[in-house]
């Protein structure tokens, strides 16, 4: 349903942050499903010693989640949950348990339902299969929106401003 750039074109994060690849169906307002193949040339390999076995390779927790967490993003997006200039932000996190370790060749599919939506905030439920077996049970990700413009650092301050003149 979605290629990679219409998957890129949805979300802020860039390579190497950027964790999903396809979105395969979307069914509107409340779930989708979307992919991220994992390869082994990923900055998470780059101290894998040589002759490590495929444990040494296990892609790490906290990425499955990233990459979940990417694809409620779009079903986010894709729903018009939130208005277009607000970028939604996950806050909390319930309920994980994690299953088989992913592993270079695998590709990750992210099965993503929204339970709740009120406002501008929206709680979210699902889990992610490699090859039928699940890598990630998430019981609960709440997430909220906010303007893109109050993301963003404040402008430093003119050298005019800091001497006074």
């Amino acid at each position: 349903m979605l290629d990679h750039s219409q998957v890129r074109g949805r979300l802020r994060q860039r390579p190497p942050m950027l964790l999903l690849d396809t979105v395969r169906h979307f069914s509107p307002p409340g779930s989708l499903v979307a992919t991220k193949a994992v390869t082994g040339g990923e900055d998470c390999y780059r101290d894998v010693a040589d002759g490590a076995g495929i444990d040494g390779y296990a892609y790490p927790s906290v990425l499955v989640l990233e990459s979940f967490g990417q694809a409620v993003s779009v079903l986010w997006s894709l729903a018009g949950l939130g208005p277009p200039e607000e970028v939604p932000l996950m806050v909390g996190v319930r309920d994980l348990v994690y299953g088989a370790p992913a592993v270079p060749g695998d590709v990750l599919e992210h099965h993503v339902q929204l339970r709740h939506h009120s406002g501008g905030v929206g709680e979210f439920t699902g889990r992610t299969l490699s090859a039928g077996e699940t890598v990630l049970d998430v019981g609960s990700i709440l997430v909220v929106s906010r303007p893109a413009a109050s993301l963003l650092p404040p402008a430093p301050a003119s050298p005019q401003d800091k001497d006074g003149r």
